[in-house]
């Protein structure tokens, strides 16, 4: 039995764990504002708010219930659209009104809940962090600079927030119509619903962000899952002077809210909001990106230049993997079915190493890489002493490329190191597809590395 709210109702549900959450609300509670669009949770018209307790404290994110398995809403307070409405039109449904902001409705009340998600979230109200929370929303008619305007409007209708103390957030948003009085005590009714089941058999599931689309049939039948998302023992960013460990159940949103590796390692912060949607980051894993095995995975190309190890767990044995022996080929990898991927270790860069993270998509947000790279630059006195460069794009797997930064080593990060580099690189990539357009974007990406690295002794010249 799976425990639950939803909107203002207590539920305890007789499904299957990988039931997808959208067609629960449809087609069992019968919430029909939340809609069903692409079900790949590319369009955020299933959008949901999910509150989650953590440390006595209730977190509101925003997720696409396309993608979010029942069992891994075990526990929490998911509102749709529906559990927003009161007798009038709140504050942020009226400012999209105002501003002509819906015109056929289909996406407006994922785009709703997805303003609602931003109000929540910790972060400042600001336009730009609005705009970033609903990126993910799609709308084909209404056009998107009425959307804007009425982002803007909500901003405004938000800055009293900003002389408020964190703790009466809530009792303000209540107050002033933006939330029903139904959020006051959900903290305290989530803490009375009995504790989620921790299957351990069955597929592994985490976010649901990729099997959701690639096995939901299968998902969807399982009678029993071994959903890892909610073990408190995979998530978690632990840093013990210069090396770190992730919990491989740890999010993408997780990961760019920790402010220590952001400080420690800059280029991480960056690279995610290039990755989905704020809704996809709430729920994707660090696990599940490189379990994956996608030649163009974001997340494994970085770690792979980071030359993390993996924490490989079956039962009660354990064994350490360095993560550039983890891809054998298109999507598979070094892990037996049963096996789990424990956790992500790596050395934090030192005060003469240089990490930055390169992206080429069709469109800068929200797209898969044509190709990425990450490269890793230890420097003593001007010379690089080490270096480790992953690129992904060219073939069925990612590339270390080893022979470029073998080349690298014992040389300074100039102009003419940078031409040399570039001949190395381009005789050990033999792209698949697209071949002279590819081997141009890892030359750009290349001297976009140096150039991060070194930006007082790189010019464009070394481009001409």
């Amino acid at each position: 039995m799976i425990h639950l709210i939803v909107n203002d109702r207590e539920l305890c549900l007789d499904l299957p764990p990988g039931t997808p959450l959208v067609d629960v609300l449809r087609s069992h509670l019968k919430l029909s504002g939340t809609k069903i669009g692409c079900r790949e949770g590319d369009c955020g018209a299933c959008t949901v708010l999910v509150g989650e307790l953590a440390h006595d404290r209730l977190r509101y994110r925003t997720m696409t219930s396309c993608l979010l398995p029942l069992g891994n809403a075990a526990g929490k307070h998911i509102v749709t659209v529906e559990g927003l409405n009161g007798r009038e039109l709140t504050p942020v449904q009226q400012a999209f009104v105002d501003e002509n902001g819906s015109q056929c409705g289909f996406c407006s009340p994922g785009l709703v809940v997805a303003v609602f998600g931003f109000i929540l979230s910790d972060r400042p109200h600001t336009y730009e962090h609005g705009i970033e929370m609903v990126a993910g929303n799609l709308c084909r008619c209404t056009g998107y600079k009425a959307i804007a305007r009425t982002l803007r409007q909500v901003v405004a209708l938000l800055a009293p927030l900003g002389r408020i103390k964190p703790e009466a957030k809530l009792d303000w948003l209540i107050a002033n119509r933006f939330l029903p009085e139904t959020f006051r005590n959900m903290a305290v009714r989530l803490a009375q619903l009995p504790p989620p089941a921790t299957a351990a058999s069955g597929p592994i599931l985490a976010g649901g962000t990729d099997a959701m689309v690639q096995n939901l049939d299968a998902m969807a039948a399982a009678s029993s899952l071994s959903l890892i998302a909610g073990r408190p023992e995979l998530h978690g960013i632990r840093i013990a002077g210069d090396h770190c460990t992730i919990g491989a159940a740890t999010t993408f949103a997780e990961l760019a809210d920790h402010e220590e590796l952001a400080r420690r390692l800059p280029c991480l912060k960056g690279g995610l909001r290039l990755i989905a949607s704020a809704h996809i980051r709430n729920m994707a894993t660090l696990g599940g990106n490189l379990a994956n095995g996608s030649p163009i995975g974001d997340l494994a190309i970085l770690f792979t230049a980071l030359e993390a190890t993996l924490l490989l767990r079956r039962g009660a044995t354990t064994r350490e993997l360095p993560l550039r022996e983890f891809f054998t080929g298109y999507k598979t990898v070094a892990k037996a079915e049963d096996e789990l991927i424990e956790a992500v270790r790596f050395a934090l860069p030192d005060g003469q190493t240089r990490v930055s993270f390169e992206k080429i998509a069709k469109r800068v947000h929200l797209d898969m890489a044509t190709v990425n790279s990450a490269l890793k630059l230890t420097l003593a006195n001007g010379t690089i002493r080490h270096a480790a460069l992953a690129v992904g794009g060219l073939g069925p797997t990612l590339r270390t490329m080893d022979k470029t930064t073998a080349f690298l080593v014992g040389r300074r990060l100039d102009n003419d190191t940078f031409r040399a580099a570039n001949q190395v690189a381009q005789s050990e990539i033999t792209p698949r597809s697209r071949a002279q357009y590819k081997r141009l974007l890892v030359r750009q990406q290349l001297f976009a590395h140096f150039l991060a690295a070194a930006p007082e002794t790189m010019t464009l010249e070394a481009l001409r």
